[in-house]
């Protein structure tokens, strides 16, 4: 994406990136820019494919309450055997300032992962 400024003088979003990291524990991360966004994209990296069945989830907590939470994404590390995870989101997955994204997932293996959120303000 290019960050040359449109004939009406605004510039195109610009990506932004929250990265997470262990070799050793469970996911417990939260994206909550605190203004309106986007999500673009979840990458997950896993150093080796695992023998336990676990779900890594993606939850919308919203900021008007629980009864609008919303699961995005609930992806098994074990079948299919995953190592690398992009989940590509966009136009369409707008949230409220006040909202939040979790992410989730066991890690009983204590495998090394590395965790990328890409999103825009809007």
């Amino acid at each position: 994406m290019s960050n040359a400024i449109s004939s009406s003088g605004a510039k195109p979003p610009k990506k932004l990136f929250q990265v997470a990291t262990a070799t050793s524990a469970a996911i417990a991360n939260t994206l909550a820019p605190g203004a309106a966004f986007r999500l673009l994209e979840v990458r997950l990296k896993i150093n080796t494919a695992g023998t336990t069945s676990e779900a890594f989830t993606i939850t919308m907590d919203a900021g008007d309450g629980a009864a609008y939470d919303a699961l995005l994404l609930t992806q098994n590390t074990k079948v299919p055997a995953i190592t690398d995870l992009v989940v590509p989101f966009g136009d369409g997955y707008e949230f409220e300032a006040d909202d939040e994204l979790d992410a989730a997932w066991p890690n009983t293996e204590n495998r090394t992962y590395g965790l990328t959120w890409v999103y825009e303000y809007v």
